[in-house]
């Protein structure tokens, strides 16, 4: 059994298909079964269970992955401790952002990092933060920037800014001339809702217990679509403000403060407190911290 049967093992009991598995990979799907196959014949024992066309691990297979990943864990220690007697840093760095924070506040960090560690390759993986903490714990990713607080056991959080979440209307609505807006007011207006995020889970916390209750025109994915639908009059939403600076500076939206509560958006760094920070992860903390202050 080698690394790259391995590789392919994990991925397909992380992901329950043989095709996708060799997608992620770069394999074709005979070729995945084909590992597979073979680490089968040589422990005598069946890893999977096929039922119609996801598979499932058999008690050896969840045997196997357990030591899998931690055998993967360290060819990628090892890995990076090599390269770190380098007189520079390199490899590969896996980055994970939501998809405002990668839009809007970190361009300038990645710009700053590449001219200093131009050997350094980065992959940005973009989700909302429950993914990127998935995948962080699934040892996917190097480093997160994730929506603050994150509670998990072995995951730690740098705080690096922080800015206010406004209601976002669009210029000529009703509510655009005001200086704040309660809770009561806005839940009159026909709200876009996020599919899922922080920001939907905070405005959903806003409207509990508010009469009348709130009322959802529709629900869509991505902050650039909320912003188009907002900017045309089909609803309004809640924005933190650097996402809507363009668009309020352009004339298109106008962002009204809530009275009450004062809503915030924290972003942070996040990062396994249980695995090796390899010299250019070590690098890229650092060059964040000073692009924040922090």
């Amino acid at each position: 059994m080698d690394f790259d049967q391995l590789r392919s093992f994990v991925e397909v009991a992380r992901l329950k298909n043989f095709s996708r598995a060799g997608a992620k990979l770069g394999l074709t799907q005979p070729a995945i079964s084909t590992q597979i196959r073979q680490v089968e014949e040589e422990f005598g024992v069946r890893l999977f269970d096929r039922i119609g066309k996801k598979v499932f691990l058999t008690q050896p297979g969840v045997l196997l992955l357990d030591h899998a990943g931690k055998i993967l864990n360290v060819q990628k220690e090892a890995f990076d401790a090599l390269r770190d007697l380098m007189p520079v840093p390199a490899g590969h760095l896996m980055l994970g952002a939501t998809e405002g924070s990668c839009l809007y506040l970190l361009p300038k960090v990645f710009g700053a990092f590449k001219k200093r560690h131009p050997e350094v390759k980065i992959t940005i993986y973009r989700n909302f933060t429950t993914k990127i903490v998935q995948k962080l714990q699934e040892d996917s990713l190097d480093l997160g920037f994730v929506s603050l607080p994150v509670d998990v056991r072995e995951i730690e959080t740098i705080p690096l800014f922080r800015e206010p979440v406004d209601v976002a209307v669009a210029a000529n609505h009703p509510l655009a001339s005001r200086t704040s807006v309660t809770a009561e007011e806005i839940a009159r207006h026909p709200w876009i809702f996020p599919k899922t995020s922080r920001t939907r889970v905070m405005i959903e916390e806003l409207f509990r217990g508010v009469r009348p209750p709130v009322h959802v025109t529709m629900e869509l994915s991505g902050v650039e679509t909320i912003k188009k639908f907002i900017g045309i009059g089909l609803g309004i939403s809640l924005l933190s403000r650097s996402y809507a600076a363009a668009e309020v500076k352009a004339g298109i939206l106008k962002l009204v403060p809530l009275a009450e509560p004062k809503l915030e958006r924290h972003l942070g760094l996040a990062y396994r407190t249980d695995r090796y920070l390899s010299r250019s992860a070590q690098a890229f903390i650092d060059i964040t911290r000073q692009h924040f202050e922090v």
